[in-house]
């Protein structure tokens, strides 16, 4: 059949509303329509064996397409679709395409080609390597090296021999391939390992220019101190004097930035302290409702007053939820329905009978208040503003 007979055909199979039959039509022509055909139709469940047809016809549709569908048309169906394909294409970038866009969506549904993907990305795309290489974990380690040996590939070399754990033979690449002491340092500031840090000294002490270069990048990992002696006598270190003075100044930079901090850090450890030594000392009065009810109609004037009594209200029903707290002088339980009581925010509660109580004898032992002029900072009712806990107080002194 021609080519002008086919189409004809394929437009008496939509007219007889055979769909599916024109859809084969289609993509064996080629046809750009072809997509907003499927489209109308709903013909997705059509096209499993017309992926290769497709993606000549317009490989970046047929990708996104392949991606929404791809409960219907599983990626195993079609990696094998083009790796099978005797069409004249480049099936191998036509997977690289696929398996990326895939891998993008889902890190995990093409798990199982996960080997074939880093040929692919060493042939296609290499800039992608190194960030397929950290997320998954489905491809075989010593084919990946393989592959970036073969094609030189050194940092993707380094990577895959840090996770084979040859950190080691990672270093000694890094310091003879790309002489990157930056990435050296880092390399083995990530692996935590002492005896790599003596390694990458032994390494660079045998090429001077590596030993000016470890100098500079050790400020804050190693002591300078100490890679100078181990320098050999004789060996010339190319700008070795304004290195030295280069970490000398580092040396006083950090440091000063670690006394500042450490003033900054105990400044405020001293003012949060001083604060919460202050608002432990605060009580929370809670009264009973009837309590409540004849002090709002006696503030009512007052804004202060209906603060208070909003804050009282609040605690009153979180506390009538909790009905087994205790006062810790007499140990009974908290009425507070019945009796007013003084809770701190050292978490300690008293009936109030209980803390004025306590306090006058605790004041009657001592003979002084050691409270001073901060009577008026609690937050309890006029003439109680020397409440404190009495199990904190006594603790303190």
């Amino acid at each position: 059949m021609a080519d002008s007979l086919k189409e004809s055909l394929a437009e008496l199979y939509v007219i007889n509303g055979q769909y599916e039959k024109a859809l084969s039509l289609y993509a064996e022509l080629l046809k750009p329509e072809v997509f907003e055909f499927i489209e109308k139709y709903n013909l997705h469940d059509a096209i499993h064996d017309k992926i290769v047809n497709l993606m000549i016809v317009d490989n970046k549709r047929t990708v996104h397409l392949l991606i929404q569908h791809r409960d219907i048309i599983p990626p195993y169906e079609v990696v094998e679709q083009l790796l099978h394909t005797s069409k004249k294409c480049d099936k191998r970038y036509l997977l690289h395409l696929y398996l990326h866009a895939l891998f993008e969506i889902d890190i995990h549904a093409g798990k199982d080609f996960h080997d074939m993907q880093v040929e692919l990305y060493a042939d296609y795309e290499t800039r992608m390597l190194l960030p397929f290489l950290r997320t998954s974990q489905h491809y075989r380690l010593d084919k990946a090296y393989e592959i970036f040996a073969q094609k030189e590939l050194v940092r993707e070399q380094v990577f895959v021999l840090g996770r084979m754990g040859n950190a080691k033979e990672a270093l000694s690449t890094i310091i003879n391939k790309l002489e990157d002491m930056q990435e050296a340092v880092e390399f083995v500031t990530e692996q935590h390992d002492d005896e790599l840090w003596e390694e990458l000294i032994r390494q660079c002490l045998q090429k001077p220019e590596m030993v000016g270069n470890l100098l500079e990048h050790t400020v804050g990992n190693l002591d300078p101190l100490y890679i100078v002696s181990l320098v050999p006598d004789g060996l010339e270190i190319p700008r070795l004097r304004d290195r030295l003075v280069k970490i000398v100044t580092d040396y006083r930079t950090e440091t000063s930035l670690r006394n500042g901090c450490n003033d900054i850090l105990k400044a405020d450890c001293v003012n949060l302290l001083v604060k919460y030594y202050h608002e432990a000392r605060r009580g929370v009065y809670m009264v009973s409702m009837d309590e409540e009810v004849h002090g709002n109609r006696a503030d009512d004037g007052s804004s202060r007053g209906h603060e208070r009594s909003s804050s009282v209200r609040a605690l009153d029903i979180k506390s009538r939820t909790r009905c087994g707290a205790r006062c810790c002088l007499c140990f009974d339980p908290l009425p507070i329905q019945d009796i007013s009581v003084i809770v701190f925010y050292c978490c300690h509660a008293y009936h109030l009978s209980c803390l004025e109580g306590g306090l006058d004898s605790m004041r009657s032992n001592s003979g002084q208040d050691s409270d001073g002029g901060m009577d008026d900072e609690d937050g309890s009712p006029s003439g109680q503003s020397r409440m404190r806990c009495v199990l904190c107080t006594t603790a303190a002194s």
